[in-house]
């Protein structure tokens, strides 16, 4: 069964193959310039249908753009309001939600998931009538490059070596929690033997099966997302052996943004409104990413965009800011911005022309003006290359090679810098988009990936689960839109991540209503923290539950046909061996419960 290596990629991404003699990358995006590189684009529908990479790209500029942006307030699960509880019970309250919504939209495309990774706060998104969290989404896109390695290997892939930078955020924890749901991800895309390398390591083995000579190599590996440092011993006969690592939140979107900076006094920057104050610096932030921009065309900002239209300094840079919130043309003009950033590499002076509608951009861009707004970005580089020599307790001299990789890598300014530091001998380039997946796929075939130490969390810990009701119940995987008991289809629509992926009984809901003091007997093979998914709307729990903690930041929501209702989670750890549980109706019950309670474990 073969191993493969998959580079995760904020902007693009890749699988290959490597069987010890020579490199197999997996065709992943046949509309692609280069085909073994899918872009890390998903597309989905109102049905939600899913296209990938340019197929995504292209359904979402022939269906979105140009098309009005047209906002509709609509109802959401509803959630729970605890106010005051500091030495007097607290009031708790269900409040509905509602979210303004484009209901014009044919449907939704998501770019550079990798990145919400950094934000631990982050859990998923709502996207038309359905919530999918993080590991989900990267499920998406990792399940696709599974089948597409399976097909063209003939074999089932379930082993692999998954990239991740050296960090995700500045947080320790962040990163860890970051590279969990990467693991979980993995999980639901079907891979059962999962293990990391961080990328630029990766990138290091490759060259290491490529040279006869031992030395100490740099690993620049500069992505879209995030710059990757890693100092190496390569070569010979002997492994490689990790000096240091080092990783810094700066990659080649925010060379993007830059561009897009110089462009807002198109769309404002500059202006004078409401009788000669400065344009709204925060209309200006929303601008920096395509994402962001329709957040102008909500009904109040919009009223006074089409007011500064007939008062400001400059009319014609307010027509253009409507164009460009309200007809979807964001991530078309951003494509433009990449263009002109890659036709820079190659030539002292790009154009950047875009017209729609009142839109009119016509640029003379010079390579040297694009390398001063990017200086923020050069002094970042040059300190953490100097660092990472600085951790490796060496000098800038002793680096033998250094390998460029990552497509950020090919800006002129950062190869010029390199070539400042260790000399223009020195430098050497490698694919800028499939060095860190071709070391991947090494690093798998030699069965050197790092599993992590949490993995055990995924492992089901129920060594039986029964009913004294005689009625079915049986073990699943909590996820998103999965059924959730055995005797009805109704399914849970919202799970959060801190359940997500973690073995849970699915009872039958015809029990919903015992009075049983031992309902539930199960049995844990090891320590656990138990979970009891509880209908909310209970005025007093059971008596068997009162042991639990209630856990105050997590909701799960399971629609019937009646509705979507939401449940509270309540926690307790176990030892290893038998339990049992009452039922959702047993004493010191009352209230409103119809819905039977889940339980999910999560292995210490």
């Amino acid at each position: 069964m073969p191993r493969i290596g998959i580079d995760f990629g904020t902007t693009n991404s890749s699988v290959a193959y490597y069987d010890g003699k020579k490199l197999h990358p997996i065709e992943l995006d046949a509309a692609n310039e280069n085909p073994h590189v899918l872009p890390s684009l998903i597309y989905m529908d109102r049905q939600y249908q899913t296209l990938l990479g340019t197929n995504a790209a292209n359904e979402y500029l022939a269906r979105e753009t140009g098309r009005r942006i047209v906002w509709e307030r609509k109802e959401i699960h509803p959630i729970e309001i605890i106010v005051g509880g500091a030495g007097s019970s607290p009031i708790r309250y269900w409040h509905d939600l509602y979210i303004d919504t484009d209901v014009g939209a044919h449907g939704r495309l998501m770019q550079s998931v990798k990145t919400a990774l950094r934000d631990p706060r982050y859990e998923g998104t709502d996207i038309f009538d359905r919530y999918f969290t993080l590991d989900e989404l990267i499920a998406i896109i990792l399940r696709s490059m599974k089948a597409s390695a399976e097909a063209q290997l003939g074999e089932t892939c379930d082993s692999v070596v998954l990239g991740r930078p050296v960090r995700f955020c500045d947080d320790p924890a962040g990163t860890l929690r970051a590279e969990e749901i990467l693991y979980k991800a993995a999980l639901f895309a079907g891979f059962r033997d999962i293990s990391f390398q961080m990328e630029p390591i990766a990138a290091a083995h490759l060259h290491h099966i490529a040279t006869d000579k031992r030395g100490i190599a740099l690993v620049f590996d500069f992505g879209g997302g995030t710059l990757d440092l890693t100092i190496a011993e390569i070569g010979g006969t002997q492994p490689p052996r990790v000096i240091a690592t080092r990783g810094a939140l700066v990659g080649g979107d925010d060379l993007d943004r830059r561009i897009m900076l110089s462009l807002l006094k198109y769309f404002g920057q500059g202006t004078r409104v409401d009788g000669g104050l400065d344009f709204p610096p925060d209309y200006l932030d929303l601008l920096h990413a395509w994402q962001t921009m329709p957040e102008l065309s909500r009904p109040m900002p919009l009223e006074r965009i089409r007011n500064f239209q007939k008062t400001s300094s400059n009319p014609q840079a307010m027509r253009a800011l409507e164009t460009l919130v309200t007809q979807n043309v964001g991530f078309d003009l951003f494509r433009r911005i990449e263009q002109t950033k890659k036709a820079l590499t190659d030539n002292l002076m790009a154009r950047l022309d875009y017209d729609y509608e009142h839109i009119a951009i016509h640029e003379r861009m010079l390579r040297r003006t694009f390398e001063e707004w990017i200086e923020p970005e050069l002094i970042t580089v040059a300190r953490e290359l100097r660092q990472v020599v600085l951790d490796a307790e060496l000098c800038l001299n002793q680096v033998d090679v250094v390998l460029r990789t990552g497509g950020a890598s090919l800006v002129p300014a950062f190869v010029e810098l390199l070539e400042s530091l260790f000399g223009h001998d020195k430098i050497r380039e490698m694919d800028p988009l499939t060095s860190v997946v071709g070391g991947m796929a090494v690093v798998a075939h030699h069965d050197q990936g790092q599993h992590p130490a949490y993995a055990y969390r995924y492992e089901n810990p129920f060594a039986y689960v029964k009913a004294t009701s005689e009625r079915d119940y049986r073990t699943m995987v909590l996820r998103a839109y999965q059924p959730c008991y055995t005797d009805r289809d109704y399914i849970v629509t919202t799970v959060p991540l801190t359940l997500a992926g973690l073995h849970t009984v699915m009872p039958a809901d015809l029990d919903y209503d015992s009075t049983e003091d031992k309902l539930l007997r199960f049995k844990l093979t090891r320590p656990s923290k138990v979970f009891v998914i509880y209908q909310a709307k209970a005025h007093q729990l059971p008596k068997w539950l009162r042991g639990f903690a209630r856990e105050e930041n997590l909701q799960v929501d399971i629609e019937t046909p009646g509705g979507t209702y939401p449940f509270c989670v309540y926690s307790r750890d176990f030892p290893a061996g038998a339990f049992a549980l009452g039922g959702a109706h047993a004493k010191g019950y009352s209230g409103i419960v119809f819905l039977n309670y889940l339980v999910a474990a999560r292995p210490h």
